[in-house]
């Protein structure tokens, strides 16, 4: 292909206009939020993702010709098994929907292939990626504050019909805990150069936000990552007489944020919601929120409807809805991610997405050992949350930043100085 030196530059302005896409999605995320709450009926934030996977493929074809292949490849291998039964039934009605649904399960390797690609731009991707963790999390922050408030949408209805929980101008309230995580995950890290007091205030906050969130994926995931980060540093630090109090007063602590984390959920109605789930649930419909019972439902048609080619490729978004409707009378996807892409997209998809994200974070845990990094501990609760909750591997809002942060090259500071407020 011609890389003459004009083309190099059009190819150089388009990477600018995809990093500023990248940095501007959850923006426009927000903005649909408010386009549909006046009733406006075109997903933006849709057209805006699809524009920026476009070019983010149009770059890879210019620019590494290898990832060009490799994100061609998954778009074929999703795409070719609808293309196959939609001849051999001659339906064709659902292949659009289905295509756009598993386009949002290859954003992520798509877009960590996009992010690998980029030279180190100017020695300052360190200065991006902290820039694109702070700015992002404000935005996350501040639209759960403003759904605690009563500004944009809650995160559920009660029990009364009241909302609960707080998710501002995002419309996929269910992918706000996801990216929450991540962000906060990644914003914990960005903290190690920060005093004592100041990153526990801040760990403070993050477990206030995941409440406000009433999100059980939100608190756990945010206590999860921030603990497998901490305890290696924990380990091998020689305690002076001081921080041997400190560690000593920890019980005490807890209590205190068990408190403080009561207190908060009581006070944002989720203990209502808890109580009115539990005590029709056993433990693990109340722990689940009731996935395990429409698992159980799409089993009871899984050995009976599937054949051959739908345990290889799955039944499709679309007919698996459909499916669920008949059999468990709840026309939804299960919301398990896990078990959604063994029905959607078959053990074959199911098997490379997972292979996909198990690598990644293969990955990420060998770049932790050398430089400290965080991601392979987010990257490590994200897929166990995938094996509860949803809207991790199908979530386009997640996808296009957890491939932000593990694909972006980042060379950082010697150990000497990594510890100084340049991480920061």
């Amino acid at each position: 292909m011609d890389r003459s030196q004009p083309l190099g530059d059009v190819f150089e302005l388009l990477k600018w206009v995809l990093l500023g896409m990248a940095f501007t999605y959850l923006w426009v995320d927000c903005l649909n939020g408010v386009l549909i709450r006046i009733g406006v009926g075109l997903s933006i934030s849709q057209l805006f993702k699809m524009a920026l996977l476009a070019g983010m493929l149009l770059y890879l074809l210019w620019k590494n010709t290898s990832y060009f292949l490799i994100s061609f490849g998954l778009i074929l291998f999703f795409l070719f098994p609808l293309l196959f039964r939609s001849i051999f039934t001659g339906d064709t009605r659902g292949v659009v929907g289905d295509f756009g649904y598993n386009l949002k399960l290859i954003l992520f390797p798509i877009s960590f292939l996009f992010f690998g690609s980029l030279d180190n731009i100017k020695g300052q991707n360190l200065k991006i990626r902290n820039t694109f963790a702070w700015s992002n999390f404000a935005l996350i922050a501040v639209n759960i504050l403003l759904g605690v408030a009563g500004i944009g949408y809650s995160q559920y209805n009660g029990p009364e019909g009241a909302g609960i929980g707080g998710r501002g101008f995002f419309y996929a309230g269910n992918e706000v805990a996801g990216i929450f995580v991540l962000f906060g995950g990644v914003c914990w890290y960005l903290t190690k150069g920060w005093g004592s007091i100041f990153r526990f205030v801040f760990f403070v906050f993050l477990l206030i936000l995941g409440i406000m969130n009433t999100s059980k994926t939100a608190i756990l995931g945010i206590i999860l990552i921030v603990g497998l980060t901490e305890l290696p540093t924990l380990l091998k630090k020689k305690m002076s007489l001081g921080q041997f109090l400190i560690v000593l007063m920890l019980p005490f602590l807890a209590f205190a944020i068990v408190g403080s984390v009561y207190y908060g959920v009581q006070a944002t109605g989720l203990i209502d919601r808890i109580s009115f789930f539990y005590q029709r649930m056993d433990l693990l419909t109340f722990i689940l929120s009731g996935r395990n019972e429409m698992v159980a439902g799409a089993m009871s048609f899984y050995t009976e409807v599937f054949g051959f080619w739908d345990y290889l490729f799955g039944l499709g978004n679309g007919e698996f809805v459909d499916m669920m409707g008949r059999y468990h009378t709840k026309a939804q996807i299960i919301e398990i991610d896990f078990f959604d892409l063994l029905f959607i997209n078959g053990m074959l998809g199911m098997g490379l997405i997972l292979a996909i994200y198990v690598a990644v974070t293969c990955k990420s845990m060998y770049e932790g050992i050398i430089s400290n990094t965080p991601y392979w501990a987010i990257n490590l609760i994200l897929i166990l949350i995938s094996m509860m909750a949803g809207h991790i591997f199908n979530s386009a809002m997640l996808g296009i930043s957890l491939g932000f942060f593990n694909g972006l090259v980042v060379h950082y500071p010697s150990s000497k100085t990594q510890s100084t407020s340049t991480l920061v």
